[in-house]
């Protein structure tokens, strides 16, 4: 029988007019209806602080194992090994387990200074622009290169790699998500693993190759191809979407509260509490769910077994019974946790990464660009019924801005340090798994712009998007032989001398040198 009034209060994730500002409602269900149920969709919903934290971490009344999205529960659908946050004890601890010991704290704050360079390249280009997009400029690109490269997935597929996670979550406005296999096992990642099997690198994919551990049954063993293909394509997923709707909102929020962004500006101290004012604000994913395994009483009101409960951390986040006056964005207010990275044994494993890339995106950006608004007539949600966020969010940055100088920015486009220029034959070799490789590079350049062709293993290619920013010289080569492939190489010039890397497609990353005839 229906518990709802014509004037009762209505929720479902699905609705755009709720999801656009789902906030009045989740108000209304703290107040009128703290244990909610929607008989068109047939599940439950606690939206209180207290109950959400209290479910979220009762993993025996509240199961994972069968999915932590509505759809997914309600499809019936196996998972592969693997899919860590649509598991259960014991299969999830040992996973967990598994995957702590590769994203610890001190190896995530490592990444700041690789971070700091990714949004620079991101957002020196737009310094002198009147604005852009901070989704498709920025909040795309910076998380998915970050875990692209954590985990070993070649530069030139990030894009497609973000793309297809992207289109898994999309669902038609209104509609609930439907369930895809292939959305979870790994599919596209085989070439990778393959490689890697064969040439490991420094990445975490090779790590979880090598690494053993004791399973569920208490055998010592390794993880077996398809849990490996699985965590990567969970990993590869969670690294990249949650954290560009973070930058969104931040974008958003922001903009709305221009005396607070202008305190930022002037402390960037601030940046850390702001980034987690912003995450309790608009948390990503506002709504979690669980398999309710036995039969529960919650304000009065039965909860039978074999139910679906969600939980609400985007209500839980506002609740004025823990947080005063929640519906107020305030980055001074005085620090408490939230749940925007969930609780209990599924909180997020990538959240101290994730609120790392918060604080990085926000100092790069406001130092360069310390106002903006938004064009909200172009700004798009995201049409998926999983995570909340934008999928083009224009920005207006006004007047001209210019980032901080460099050594290698100050010079001019074209010089290398000192008199000396790089034009000419070089002698390149490049270090790779194999052993040393030599090449012969033949350039010139004009203005910043660098042309000529590179020869080796008995073929002879131009040089594609050559450029020369100070000292800094990168280039792009394409190769036949013993392969397809693109090289990308990045070097810096001293004298007659040049020392970087080459990214060398799904293999990795490699050192070079080169020496002037």
């Amino acid at each position: 029988m229906s518990t709802q009034t014509v004037d009762a209060v209505y929720y479902d994730p699905y609705k755009p007019e709720i999801t656009t500002d789902p906030y009045p409602v989740f108000r209304r269900l703290r107040e009128e209806a703290p244990l909610y149920y929607n008989e068109e969709f047939d599940f439950y919903a606690v939206s209180r602080f207290d109950d959400v934290e209290r479910g979220l971490n009762d993993r025996e009344t509240y199961s994972s194992g069968r999915g932590a999205i509505l759809e997914i529960i309600k499809s019936g659908a196996e998972f592969p090994p693997g899919v860590l946050i649509f598991e259960d004890p014991p299969v999830h601890t040992m996973h967990r387990n598994l995957l702590q010991r590769l994203f610890t704290p001190k190896r995530m704050n490592a990444l700041e200074a690789r971070i700091h360079r990714i949004c620079a390249q991101c957002l020196d280009p737009l310094s002198r622009s009147a604005g852009f997009d901070l989704i498709e400029d920025y909040g795309a690109h910076m998380p998915m290169r970050v875990i692209g490269e954590l985990l070993g997935i070649p530069e030139q597929d990030h894009g497609s790699v973000r793309d297809r996670v992207d289109q898994s979550l999309r669902t038609e406005v209104g509609k609930p998500m439907a369930f895809n296999e292939s959305n979870y096992t790994g599919e596209g990642f085989e070439e990778y693993i393959d490689w890697r099997a064969k040439h490991p690198a420094d990445d975490v994919m090779t790590e979880l190759m090598n690494a053993e551990f004791k399973d569920e049954t208490g055998i010592t063993r390794k993880l077996t191809r398809e849990e490996i293909l699985t965590m990567v394509n969970v990993l590869a997923g969670a690294g990249n979407e949650t954290t560009t709707r973070l930058i969104g909102w931040t974008g958003k929020v922001l903009a709305e509260h221009p005396e607070q962004r202008r305190m930022i500006a002037e402390d960037l101290s601030l940046i850390p509490q702001a980034i987690e004012e912003i995450l309790r604000f608009e948390p990503p994913a506002p709504h979690m769910a669980r398999y309710v395994t036995r039969d529960v009483e919650l304000y009065g009101r039965g909860v039978p077994k074999g139910s679906v409960m969600m939980f609400l951390p985007g209500s839980a986040n506002r609740d004025d019974r823990r947080f005063t006056d929640g519906d107020r964005f305030d980055i001074r207010r005085e620090p408490r946790p939230h749940l925007s990275f969930g609780y209990g044994i599924h909180a997020c494993i990538g959240r101290v990464l994730a609120r790392l890339e918060g604080r990085v995106a926000l100092e790069a950006l406001i130092r360069r660009f310390p106002n903006w608004e938004v064009d909200y007539g172009n700004a798009r949600l995201s049409p998926t019924s999983t995570v909340r966020g934008w999928e083009t969010m224009p920005i207006f940055t006004g007047s001209a801005s210019r980032p901080a100088a460099s050594a290698a920015a100050a010079a001019q486009p074209g010089a290398a340090a000192g008199p000396f220029t790089i034009d000419g034959t070089w002698k390149v070799t490049v270090k790779g798994p194999t052993g040393p490789q030599s090449t012969t590079l033949t350039i010139a350049h004009d203005k910043g712009v660098v042309t000529g062709s590179q020869s080796g293993q008995g073929e002879s290619s131009p040089i594609l998007d050559g450029k020369l920013d100070g000292n800094q010289l990168s280039w792009i080569n394409q190769i036949s032989k013993p392969m397809k492939m693109k090289l990308t190489f990045t070097a810096e010039i001293e004298n007659n001398a040049m020392t970087g890397k080459v990214k060398a497609g799904f293999m990795g990353s490699f050192p070079f040198t080169g020496v002037k005839d």
